[in-house]
């Protein structure tokens, strides 16, 4: 064992439960700050009921990634909470098993357990699946038969899942039985014999064990923006690095570059990303993705005209995005003008891109109309870029990743 790994075991509290789940794509033509509210309602409620079954806590509470701190590594935070977690609970649903950021949750937690010298009998005490949405025809699929169990006693349950009882006030009484009973099992587990926090493994080591459709779709991350080396002479050195790609606008609040966030929002969503400079592309933007601009590019005629460059008949699949920290500076405040109007009106009439190109001054605003630019970037290139038509359910748009993206006018959607 690594000295890392065993300052991460001595440092590790354990939690009762980690909550694992398919990230819903934000509803086109919306901003949504949050598209999964059901599974944080969810998810407080079982916390709850959890703290109170225990009587007398010792250890932290449960674990949900829309809480993770927006300054923090989201990667290194998920880890993290996979190698102390008692319980792993996902939430079984067509998502969960099309999509890849689930199933890396999944395998990383089980193969900490094969590496503290767990068997198969431990991973299904300490996996307590849930029926979120309902899977008709598929009575095989992992952990499904331990999930209809957890409601055998509701009939409502596993014809509609339990989003649809949290929803359904009818069904309110049946839903928090449920939860009851789950946080019950989390804690009788986490009680009756504590996992010792031990390191799990990252994503990059692990497969998920889900069968995925072939060629996971790429979404690309331009960075247009200056490096160290490459500064204006009054220009702070602060949120620079070695290379473009280092660019953290916000250095107060980021402690990754602003690529690195745009790319876990990306793969959040089943996405595989490749993160470029966006002088350094040699390929045609044939592929949906984004452009990080630093307004700073402005403050040299041979950086701004690289830029004009590459945003000249920018295709709408493609979404420029203006980041900066303060427009207390007249000088930033031009030369966010001088790429506005560079940037000129948006081809896609969506709220999302129009504030994309109007900017934003906060990590927290950058990472809340992320995902929604992912989205608008896949569904502008299926309807316009260089793929291949197919006929489509009326309901639903295509994806290029797993599941539907429902049209603008549908009011839910499925995780």
């Amino acid at each position: 064992m690594s000295q890392t790994d065993l300052r991460q075991r001595t440092t590790l509290r354990s939690s009762y439960f980690f909550l694992s789940y398919a990230h819903s794509p934000p509803l086109a033509g919306t901003l949504q700050a949050d598209p999964d509210p059901w599974v944080r309602s969810f998810f407080h409620g079982l916390k709850d009921s959890v703290m109170r079954q225990a009587r007398e806590p010792k250890l932290a509470q449960g674990f949900f990634d829309q809480e993770i701190t927006l300054s923090t590594g989201w990667k290194a935070s998920i880890k993290q909470a996979l190698s102390s977690a008692e319980v792993f609970v996902p939430l079984l649903s067509p998502g969960y098993y099309t999509r890849s950021w689930p199933g890396k949750e999944w395998a990383s937690f089980k193969e900490r357990l094969t590496r503290a010298g767990l068997g198969e009998d431990e991973w299904e005490r300490r996996c307590l699946p849930v029926l979120w949405i309902p899977l008709p025809g598929e009575p095989d699929r992992p952990g499904l038969r331990q999930a209809l169990e957890l409601g055998s006693a509701e009939p409502a349950y596993a014809e509609n899942g339990l989003r649809t009882l949290l929803r359904l006030s009818p069904h309110q009484e049946s839903y928090w039985r449920i939860v009851d009973r789950l946080a019950a099992s989390i804690v009788e587990v986490a009680s009756s014999d504590t996992l010792t926090p031990s390191p799990a493994p990252t994503f990059d080591e692990v497969r998920g064990p889900f069968e995925h459709a072939p060629g996971t779709a790429v979404f690309y991350v331009y960075v247009a923006a200056p490096s160290l080396a490459e500064l204006p002479g009054d220009r702070g050195h602060a949120g620079y690095g070695v290379t473009a790609l280092d660019w953290r606008p916000y250095p107060a609040e980021q402690e990754l570059p602003l690529a690195e966030y745009a790319s876990q929002v990306a793969e959040q969503l089943d996405f595989t990303v490749k993160v470029e400079d966006f002088r350094q592309r040699a390929a045609r933007l044939n592929q949906p993705g984004v452009v990080l601009i630093d307004p700073w590019l402005a403050a040299t005629e041979a950086d701004f005209a690289a830029l004009a460059r590459f945003v000249t008949d920018l295709p709408a699949w493609v979404v420029p995005f203006l980041a900066f920290d303060s427009v207390a500076d007249p000088e930033v405040s031009r030369f966010i003008g001088k790429v506005r109007a560079l940037l000129g009106e948006p081809r896609s009439h969506t709220r999302a891109v129009s504030l994309a190109i109007a900017g934003v001054d906060s990590l927290k605003e950058f990472v809340s109309l992320m995902p929604v630019l992912v989205t608008e970037a896949e569904r502008q290139y299926l309807r316009r870029g260089p793929v291949a038509r197919s006929s489509t359910a009326r309901r639903f748009w295509p994806r290029l990743t797993a599941g539907p993206v429902v049209p603008p006018h549908q009011e839910e959607h499925d995780a």
